[in-house]
């Protein structure tokens, strides 16, 4: 088989598609990450509005959330490599769910300093938020009041959602596109 075969450029054409489509892929997971650290390091240093507002927050985040899944829902279905996309949907989901999470704790610390062991700062928020979804439980910070409490169950519940359900929705989504290429190029061949 020579260079110069229809074969070797498609096989050429499409290991420089995966190499760019994981190259996008690792920018747009950091951009994530930076956005969030960005987001998180701007937190306040005190509590400036009241219970209302973090209700609020918390549905606009959620709602974020929403729309983010469904994004990534599609950019799965369209994508060349879904696989590939739906690997970085499940981490960027994963991320963002943590993030959710750790601003709640966040904002929670700042209205009850006595809501954790310690008063957490966006890092210690984002660890502690990250330990429960690991379920490594260290024990360095724990919610101590019934609504901290509520919301790490919250979490746990979530977290064990995502683990389950998303994951087996986006590596569905996955197949199903993968299958469907496979049949239209089957058709068209």
């Amino acid at each position: 088989m020579t260079s110069d075969s229809p074969i070797a450029n498609s096989l050429q054409i499409n290991r420089k598609a995966l190499i760019r489509e994981l190259i996008f892929t690792f920018f747009r997971t950091a951009a994530l990450v930076l956005l969030i650290a960005l987001i998180l390091s701007r937190t306040p240093e005190e509590q400036n509005f009241q219970s209302v507002g973090v209700i609020i927050g918390m549905i606009v985040l959620a709602s974020i959330y929403i729309l983010f899944f469904i994004r990534s829902i599609r950019a799965v279905q369209k994508s060349k490599f879904p696989n590939i996309r739906a690997g970085e949907a499940m981490l960027s989901s994963g991320i963002l769910l943590l993030a959710i999470f750790a601003s709640i704790y966040s904002e929670m610390s700042l209205q009850d300093s006595a809501a954790f062991t310690e008063t957490l700062t966006p890092f210690s928020s984002m660890y502690f938020s990250l330990t429960i979804l690991a379920t490594v439980g260290f024990g360095d910070i724990a919610p101590v009041t019934v609504p901290a409490r509520s919301v790490a169950m919250a979490q746990m519940v979530l977290d064990l959602v995502f683990i389950g359900v998303l994951v087996r929705v986006f590596t569905s989504v996955a197949k199903r596109s993968l299958a469907s290429r496979s049949a239209s190029q089957e058709s068209a061949g």
